[in-house]
């Protein structure tokens, strides 16, 4: 898929945390908000945040995975998404 976020930014709250919307998250995923929240209750929706190190300093992994999809985000230290990946993953494949 073709990276649909790349320059895009990503709001940090008052802790420096990265915050994604559900609707931006649902929207990515194709689905509705009202889906996304119900497949998160029953924990069907795995995320992670990798902060880098070494040549990747300064910029961090956010990853997102429902069922055998899964979202991958670059993101500098000032919240601009450098890297946007989609793809169909494995279901022995390793979790986000």
């Amino acid at each position: 898929m073709t990276a649909q976020e790349t320059g895009a930014f990503i709001v940090r709250n008052a802790d420096g945390q990265f915050e994604i919307s559900a609707e931006r998250l649902a929207h990515r995923f194709g689905l509705s908000v009202d889906d996304l929240h119900a497949m998160t209750a029953r924990g069907l929706v795995r995320s992670s945040v990798e902060q880098g190190d070494g040549d990747d300093e300064g910029h961090w992994r956010l990853s997102f995975r429902i069922g055998n999809r899964r979202w991958r985000l670059t993101v500098r230290e000032d919240g601009m998404i450098a890297g946007d990946e989609f793809s169909i993953v494995s279901s022995g494949g390793r979790s986000p």
